[in-house]
């Protein structure tokens, strides 16, 4: 293979991972709105676990936190 076909297989999988990412998120905060931060961070796991991606713990918590309505835009 290439080397420019390497860069654009590379390139692919960074954006199919992205789109899994924002997939999840949209799932989780369309569903969990409001809720527990405990609760959101549990529906994280599980729309990760679906859409077969890793998310990082400090993301997933702060996220969460918003999601939930527990942080302050402010």
């Amino acid at each position: 293979m290439q080397h420019s076909e390497r860069a654009e297989a590379d390139l692919l999988h960074v954006v199919e991972q992205a789109l899994r990412i924002r997939g999840v998120w949209e799932e989780v905060a369309m569903t969990c709105c409001c809720r527990p931060s405990e609760e959101v961070e549990a529906e994280y796991e599980a729309a990760a676990s679906r859409w077969n991606v890793q998310l990082d713990a400090r993301v997933v918590g702060l996220s969460s936190m918003w999601i939930g309505g527990s942080a302050s835009w402010e």
